[in-house]
């Protein structure tokens, strides 16, 4: 009995002696901290990565060298999925430093962490058009050029999300026989989107065939149709247009 005694005391002061050792991240220096990062990033740990950072950038947020320390928070954030948080910290990184080496690249992560934030095209694009905007600012920017393949890439993702979009509220609008509302959408994706993805036009034109149809303005269908099929003979749209002469209404 009293080696069982024995044996519970020792367990009991190697455990309040090991608790002891332990410094809450509130009492560690900003060198155990540092090392803490260092340790978790090396393990691929992000998440403690993270705590770690975030202890940094609140404990320690007049150091010289803070930046780097919000930009590896950016990146932990992101390698953990937490996009909306990456985001914030890459874009200001890349606002408050412009004329960093670093700059560049929180831009172009920046892009990333919004466009992973992106929606499905029945969604609200909100997102998506924001992605698309900051796109187009890495690529005005003439001292950006190691990521252009990449964000033109996304940038022409968001394009398409965005239209498709459109042509689905088109289609809602049509079915419901809302037929002003449809060609207002229309007349939308002509000014905004046709003049950056000319392969638009065809298919904007079987839509006007589709609208026309449903209006039964017969003389203003035969004169799309004709225009459909001179410009582009050989696209599906030119066929599926031809087929609204004897078919019903078809969406796509």
């Amino acid at each position: 009995m009293k080696k069982l005694l024995y044996i519970a005391i020792a367990i009991s002061t190697l455990s309040i002696c090991g608790c002891a050792k332990q410094k809450s991240k509130e009492n560690l220096t900003f060198e155990e901290l540092k090392s803490n990062t260092q340790t978790a990033l090396k393990k691929k740990q992000y998440n403690d990565a993270a705590d770690a950072l975030e202890c940094i950038i609140a404990r320690f947020s007049d150091r010289p060298d803070i930046a780097k320390y919000k930009l590896a928070l950016a990146q932990a954030y992101f390698k953990i999925g937490r996009f909306p948080s990456a985001y914030e910290l890459y874009n200001h990184y890349n606002q408050f430093y412009p004329s960093d080496k670093s700059a560049e690249i929180a831009k172009y992560r920046a892009i990333k962490s919004k466009f992973y934030q992106t929606l499905k095209m029945d969604c609200d694009q909100t997102t998506t058009l924001e992605a698309s905007n900051l796109c187009d600012e890495y690529l005005q920017n003439p001292s950006y050029t190691k990521y252009q393949k990449d964000v033109r890439d996304i940038q022409h993702t968001c394009q398409q999300k965005l239209i498709d979009k459109e042509i689905y509220v088109f289609n809602f609008y049509l079915k419901k026989g809302k037929y002003q509302a449809a060609n207002n959408r229309l007349k939308y994706l002509e000014k905004e989107y046709l003049p950056k993805d000319k392969d638009l036009d065809a298919r904007l034109l079987y839509m006007k065939c589709q609208l026309a149809k449903k209006e039964k303005n017969q003389d203003h269908l035969n004169e799309t149709l004709i225009k459909l099929s001179r410009d582009y003979p050989e696209s599906k749209y030119s066929h599926m247009a031809k087929a609204l002469i004897t078919e019903p209404t078809f969406f796509f």
